[in-house]
């Protein structure tokens, strides 16, 4: 594994708040808790200019983090941040429980009916409130694939691939 792929994208900064620094971060709901104060986070802005600033102090606010970065100290330099998105390490992260995984770890992997059949690969994750969706694209057009029992039988990643139920009307639209 390099080093780039040990950064996990966890979420945007999307607006300053107050005058004294602050910024709103969408950050992963999951993700949220790990955020703590003396931190370094890795910032991308949105020229792609790379950084890794300290949290110096970091609260939730109506379910968003507002994070303090040491020595973003006006609202100008907070919205210098705007549109950067928001790095945590695999470290920082900690083991995933059985069964979840990285987004960074799902793209690409190839997706294969129980019957053996190719589909394609994943080429997104939509996060959904019910449940997450892999985009699956392939020669036979794009399939979307909930992310339940009854449908993502196995995920290997090590080896490359998922199999998977195709559920009545998954796959229509795209034969």
């Amino acid at each position: 594994m390099s080093e780039r792929d040990n950064w996990i994208e966890a979420g945007v900064l999307v607006r300053p708040h107050g005058v004294r620094g602050e910024i709103v971060a969408d950050v992963k709901s999951d993700l949220v808790d790990l955020l703590v104060d003396g931190m370094g986070i890795r910032l991308v802005s949105q020229a792609g200019a790379e950084s890794v600033p300290k949290v110096e102090q970091v609260r939730v606010h109506q379910g968003r983090a507002v994070i303090k970065f040491e020595g973003a100290d006006s609202r100008e330099a907070a919205e210098a941040l705007r549109g950067s998105t928001l790095w945590l390490t695999r470290e920082q992260i900690g083991e995933l429980p059985e069964g979840r995984y990285f987004v960074e770890d799902i793209l690409g992997l190839k997706v294969y009916c129980e019957s053996g059949e190719l589909l394609g690969r994943i080429g997104e994750v939509l996060c959904m409130p019910a449940s997450d969706i892999y985009v699956v694209r392939g020669d036979g057009g794009e399939i979307l694939l909930p992310v339940i029992d009854e449908v993502i039988l196995s995920v290997d990643i090590e080896g490359g691939k998922v199999v998977v139920h195709l559920m009545e009307g998954l796959r229509r639209g795209v034969e």
